[in-house]
């Protein structure tokens, strides 16, 4: 591997995801090194994917049928089974991103930890302790914030949304996890007035 392709692949397998934001050397990198950069990766199976209008690049495993030579490759790319609520956190996010996207000029979504529980809360089963439920809900950040999808900010219980969640939930899935949420929705509050 040449010289000029070392920094950018070792951020970009380091990071998970680079913004451009955090890194602008590094960035620059990419965007004039993609080509090799990506001849590179796709011999241990990764693909680089560089969102330039969002301002962030990642790497992913390739489909092993994508390959042109037949090749399974064994995963390299760890993969997170993550549970319903951060899920759920997830969609939600990337809906509010959206509606942020539609209504303001700022690129950047920030939320307060009080919004994010405020969010979340009403799609949660009931329980007859609030504190357990609040510190279920920041360990649901928490894990978001482990996997790259907030920030928290200097700002003492603010967080920003990450970009690339357009990556990890696109509008078909916001849509079917928009149903599937409805339906869940008016279970939880039908079982919530059996148990009153």
């Amino acid at each position: 591997m040449s010289d000029a392709l070392t920094v950018p692949v070792v951020h970009l397998l380091k990071a998970g995801v680079l913004y451009q934001s955090d890194t602008p050397l590094v960035w620059e990198q990419i965007l004039t090194q993609q080509a090799a950069i990506g001849d590179y990766l796709s011999v241990i199976g990764l693909d680089v994917v560089i969102d330039r209008v969002e301002g962030y690049a990642y790497v992913r495993q390739q489909d092993s049928d994508a390959r042109d030579d037949g090749v399974t490759v064994p995963r390299l790319v760890t993969r997170h089974r993550l549970s319903f609520p951060v899920s759920l956190m997830l969609v939600l996010l990337r809906g509010r991103l959206a509606d942020s996207d539609a209504d303001s000029a700022d690129p950047r979504l920030m939320l307060t930890r009080d919004e994010l529980v405020e969010m979340v809360r009403g799609f949660l089963p009931p329980r007859s302790n609030e504190a357990q439920l609040v510190d279920q809900i920041d360990a649901h950040i928490k894990k978001l914030v482990d996997l790259k999808a907030l920030r928290q900010t200097k700002q003492t219980g603010a967080y920003e949304v990450r970009r690339h969640i357009k990556a990890l939930v696109d509008a078909q899935a916001l849509n079917d996890f928009n149903d599937l949420l409805a339906t869940y929705s008016s279970a939880v509050s039908a079982t919530a007035k059996d148990d009153a």
